[in-house]
């Protein structure tokens, strides 16, 4: 299986597999949310599109300081008006 993730020439796709599923898994805790209803609100967000930017190196932080990302996101969304 070829890398997906690189951060300076070194694949990263398992860090960031798992990374991805931890923070998926706080969500979903702290949601009360499925799994598939909190993948799809994660996978939405502009936290997980920065996740993806692998050399802003927001993956090597723990899974609750990006699902704390998440959230704030979350409560800005809120805090918009329509």
């Amino acid at each position: 299986m070829k890398g997906i993730y690189y951060f300076n020439g070194k694949d990263i796709t398992m860090n960031m597999c798992i990374q991805i599923r931890d923070v998926i898994d706080i969500i979903k805790e702290r949601s009360n949310l499925s799994f598939p209803d909190a993948t799809l609100a994660f996978y939405q967000s502009q936290t997980y599109q920065a996740l993806q930017n692998t050399e802003n190196t927001l993956w090597a932080e723990s899974a609750g300081y990006i699902a704390d990302r998440f959230y704030e996101e979350q409560e800005q969304k809120e805090l918009q008006p329509n």
